[in-house]
């Protein structure tokens, strides 16, 4: 079974179901990892401030962004194992850290008319695809995202006709 660690800041604790947070995570992976690993992972629910200080840390961005995910390793690719060949890869199965601004999540939601909830699951799934390899860096690679992140929502009992429309609409 998948570890995961879930903090979210006093501030957003009330409007977050962690064990839909926890079920999105467990999607994502399944959906998205076509290797059959049972990794970790680590997710902030946290504010624009965390978010802009860390997207200008690592990024170089001086401003805040939905989502930002740091793998632990670069060993996956499009949702496969890449190097099976590591040295111990059963004592560090850990995807990375996913941090999300919940008052971006807010201010998106309205948007793009998705809706808090369903906002927050298109975004999270997107970090986990991140962690397990996936970009959007050209259209092939975006729309491989769409179609991963649709069949989570999907998965998940969410609006993914509302999901696929919405992510189709965004840039990046």
């Amino acid at each position: 079974m998948n570890k995961i660690l879930i903090s979210i800041d006093q501030d957003f604790k009330k409007s977050i179901n962690k064990k839909n947070i926890r079920n999105c995570i467990i999607s994502s992976i399944n959906h998205g990892a076509l290797d059959n690993y049972d990794e970790s992972v680590s997710l902030s629910i946290t504010s624009n401030e965390k978010l802009e200080e860390l997207n200008d840390n690592f990024l170089g961005k001086k401003e805040p962004t939905d989502v930002l995910a740091f793998p632990f390793n670069n060993n996956w690719k499009e949702g496969k194992v890449t190097n099976k060949n590591i040295a111990d890869y059963e004592n560090f199965k850990y995807l990375g850290d996913i941090f999300i601004s919940f008052p971006k999540i807010k201010e998106q939601a309205k948007t793009h008319k998705t809706g808090i909830e369903l906002e927050l699951n298109i975004i999270l799934a997107h970090g986990v695809l991140h962690l397990l390899g996936y970009d959007h860096k050209n259209k092939i690679m975006k729309q491989k995202m769409i179609i991963k992140t649709v069949e989570i929502m999907k998965h998940l009992k969410l609006d993914h006709i509302k999901a696929k429309l919405s992510l189709e609409s965004r840039n990046g």
